[in-house]
């Protein structure tokens, strides 16, 4: 019975994009959002990118994103998908790089496994001529309690589908909130991604670090019941999530 609950709450935690084929993310920035300050501390900030595929397609002033993943990058918390990370992310971009046009396209799905993801990675690459993706993994698999080799696997072969297909990638790992972390060993995801990333030479966002970050020094309230509120937790933490990872992005591509 714990286990069913904490499927339901990991289902329902903090998730937010656009839906699997909608178009680009909007790239108007919400007057409720961005004035919060979440600082990434150095530890969990995305130093000295390598992205050559991304770097190119910039300079054509062109840059497609394909965000993937599963309930954390699919839309439904932050009440609009204006206020999605994949949406934060390309307006964040598109100001951060004058000049070039950013599209921020999502290929999410809820509940969506990372082997899911793998299985229709080819064809979505080719969709959406992507140079960069940004893929957020390991959520479903504690969820569910898949094996975390078995996650392991799985994300090297996305990575190896992402790089024959000329793109870069950045990882994320999967989200933390407080409540959660006793019910679900979320930690053991979070260190099969970070090993994996480690093992391939990719960049991975350790977000579930910065979110446990942010949670403890009291930035933003993560168990929050008060729908209001938890919309309001979900469009701030989404817009962090962005700033964090076009700090990255935008030097390692001009």
């Amino acid at each position: 019975m714990r286990r069913h609950r904490a499927i339901l709450l990991l289902a329902g935690l903090l998730c937010a994009a656009a839906a699997p084929g909608a178009p680009p993310a909007p790239t108007t920035p919400s007057p409720e959002i961005g004035d919060l300050a979440c600082p990434t501390p150095p530890e969990f900030a995305l130093h000295d990118l390598d992205l050559p595929a991304a770097r190119a397609a910039v300079r054509g002033k062109r840059l497609v994103i394909m965000t993937m993943g599963g309930n954390a990058s699919a839309g439904v918390a932050a009440d609009g998908q204006q206020y999605t990370y994949p949406s934060r992310l390309a307006a964040r971009l598109q100001q951060q790089l004058p000049g070039v046009d950013v599209s921020v396209v999502s290929r999410s799905a809820l509940r969506q496994s990372a082997s899911a993801s793998v299985r229709h990675l080819d064809e979505d690459l080719q969709q959406t001529t992507a140079k960069l993706v940004i893929w957020g993994v390991g959520g479903i698999e504690a969820g569910v309690g898949v094996d975390p080799d078995r996650l392991a696997g799985e994300i090297g072969r996305g990575v190896s589908k992402i790089r024959a297909a000329g793109a870069d990638v950045i990882l994320m790992d999967l989200q933390y909130a407080p409540s959660l972390a006793l019910v679900v060993n979320l930690a053991a995801y979070r260190e099969t991604a970070l090993r994996v990333a480690d093992d391939l030479d990719v960049p991975i966002l350790d977000r579930y670090g910065l979110m446990q970050e942010w949670s403890e020094d009291g930035t933003l309230n993560f168990d929050v019941t008060e729908p209001a509120q938890r919309i309001h937790v979900a469009r701030q933490l989404f817009d962090c999530l962005a700033a964090a990872l076009a700090g990255g992005i935008a030097p390692a591509v001009r």
